[in-house]
């Protein structure tokens, strides 16, 4: 009896990735999906249980991650406004059984590029639809002409701000790039297709969105991506450094920085200072608990006032980490920290397994995901639309689940290499 429910729990639990991925796709457009995907990652805890002993494999975030979902409860407690916060806390949540379900589905190599293909095709699919559902900036950076945009037309009520788009595109693009750049042997005209076709048209929308933060974020990447794959590649680093210090000198620091920090909602360098400003008081005032998720405007406004922002106008701290902190309090930023560092080790350690080893396509997954995680860092210091309150917040934690996937199944090939030489010898 307990073989044949451990044999269907064996069989359920493979539909864990589609159930769950299906609600949390589905919370994009219906908030009301968020529970129910957080509902079924439960069920299948225990599906895993029941099947396996388990209720997931382990990963090397595992303690960080309990210690998120432990601030839980507190940013419900310390929250003024619980239907704010209740939407993010499923949000974050429904990240969090993402990660999970990806973890102990991509056991597998097919699986595992099978992963990253359905993100770049992702990330060519937001490319496609960004131009019909963003709301674009149009009185922003002059050499962009507004006659552009006019031939967008918004077909849906539900409109995307341009720089959640350049946020959710910025941590995705390292995938097709690095393929593009690592896997010259082993391409395939279909595979070069799909991931030319991501790669360029993500960067135009980069490009159309305006978005200072992900265009920094982009040279990030770039300069990331050029050491990762060449010997000699920090030479070129070393010049794009210096090439953009020269620009820096010749235009004056503080105009640059003025530029690189001004945006559609923040059109000066004081204003965004004035919101940090408000941001590091709120962690002085509630270190511990946070101030409760998706809650930093409502309580700016009514004891931070703004004197350069009305009302109503600033809804997040325009700084990913500042965000964090004032949604859970330090305990809740050194979670995320330790999370973010665990998977950029986890990425740094496919990258290198797959140089050893000669394995261009290993790499080029360890070197996207070791770029995305620098992506998601430099964007993150003059925005915090990869958290919390933005419908794709939990694409961050799909990245996540694929590197810790691909550690592991690393991890569990060099193992069976060890078992199978200690035969050898035995014999």
């Amino acid at each position: 009896m307990t073989q044949r429910i451990g044999s269907i729990a064996r069989g359920l639990a493979a539909f864990e990735i589609w159930l769950v991925g299906l609600a949390v796709v589905a919370s994009f457009v219906i908030d009301r999906a968020l529970p129910v995907a957080v509902a079924l990652a439960g069920l299948f805890w225990l599906i895993r249980w029941l099947a396996y002993g388990r209720p997931s494999q382990r990963t090397p975030a595992d303690w960080a991650i309990f210690l998120l979902i432990l601030m839980i409860p507190v940013t419900l407690w310390a929250t003024a406004l619980p239907e704010k916060t209740l939407p993010q806390v499923y949000r974050l949540l429904a990240g969090i059984a993402l990660y999970y379900a990806i973890v102990n589905w991509a056991n597998t190599l097919a699986r595992l590029r099978w992963l990253e293909w359905a993100l770049i095709a992702a990330g060519l699919l937001l490319a496609v639809i960004a131009p019909f559902s963003v709301q674009w900036s149009i009185n922003k950076l002059s050499f962009f002409p507004d006659v552009i945009y006019s031939h967008f037309p918004l077909v849906v009520r539900d409109t995307v701000h341009p720089n959640v788009m350049a946020g959710s595109l910025i941590i995705l693009l390292p995938l097709p790039l690095a393929w593009l750049l690592f896997t010259k042997e082993r391409r395939s005209w279909p595979g070069s297709l799909l991931a030319a076709l991501a790669l360029l048209g993500m960067l135009a929308i980069l490009m159309l969105t305006k978005s200072r933060g992900a265009w920094l974020a982009l040279g990030a990447v770039l300069g990331v991506m050029v050491v990762l794959r060449w010997r000699r590649g920090w030479v070129v680093l070393a010049v794009m450094i210096f090439a953009a210090s020269v620009v820096v000198y010749q235009l004056g620091f503080m105009p640059v920085l003025e530029a690189l920090t001004t945006s559609s909602t923040v059109s000066t360098l004081e204003g965004r200072q004035e919101i940090w400003s408000r941001a590091i008081f709120m962690v002085q005032d509630f270190g511990f608990t946070g101030v409760g998720m998706g809650l930093f405007g409502d309580v700016a406004d009514t004891m931070y006032p703004f004197f350069l922002a009305s009302p109503g106008s600033v809804p997040h701290a325009h700084n990913l980490f500042l965000q964090i902190a004032v949604d859970l309090g330090i305990p809740g930023l050194i979670a995320w920290l330790t999370t973010l560092a665990s998977i950029s080790v986890s990425a740094w350690q496919v990258y290198r397994r797959g140089r050893v080893e000669g394995d261009r396509w290993l790499a080029a997954l360890g070197a996207a995901l070791v770029s995305s995680q620098v992506a998601l860092t430099v964007h993150g210091l003059t925005d915090a639309v990869t958290w919390g309150m933005v419908k794709p917040a939990p694409l961050v934690w799909v990245l996540w689940g694929l590197a810790v996937a691909g550690l592991n199944l690393c991890v569990n090939e060099r193992d069976s290499l060890q078992l199978e030489a200690s035969r050898t010898v035995k014999g």
